[in-house]
């Protein structure tokens, strides 16, 4: 790292952004990134780059995928959805209405399957349903 200090600022970046990919650029500072093949576990709270935002005269919508909590085989063979989130932002009367659903596919249990979880499981398991379900976290803000 001594010898790269030596270089000019554009190198540095070139080199350490660009081909070693460990570092980031904030507000014209290095900034660390995390070794995300060290640290499996953030692919499962950290949140992707969202690329696929639709907006209409309303508001905004979005829904991307997050990593699955269980990578059955037969989930892809049958077009079972990945875990998603979907997020709806409108904008009505100088308010902002924000809608956010986590939707997760969990094997089945005693515990995990209430009533009100069962009739909401809506999206498609296939050959999966026998043994698992879609758990969900849903809920909704304003900010004024």
């Amino acid at each position: 790292m001594e010898i790269l200090s030596k270089l000019p600022f554009d190198l540095q970046e070139y080199i350490l952004v660009k081909i070693m990919k460990l570092y980031k650029i904030r507000d014209g500072e290095f900034i660390k990134q995390i070794d995300k093949n060290k640290y499996t576990f953030l692919d499962y709270i950290m949140r992707p780059s969202i690329t696929n935002i639709i907006e209409n005269p309303r508001g905004f919508y979005s829904k991307f995928y997050i990593k699955n909590l269980y990578d059955n085989p037969g989930r892809k063979e049958t077009y079972v959805e990945d875990d998603m989130v979907d997020v709806r932002i409108e904008y009505k009367d100088n308010i902002y209405y924000y809608e956010i659903g986590i939707y997760r596919l969990k094997l089945k249990n005693e515990t995990n399957t209430t009533t009100n979880k069962v009739l909401k499981d809506i999206y498609h398991k296939g050959s999966l349903a026998d043994n698992y379900f879609w758990d969900f976290l849903e809920f909704s803000y304003e900010v004024k």
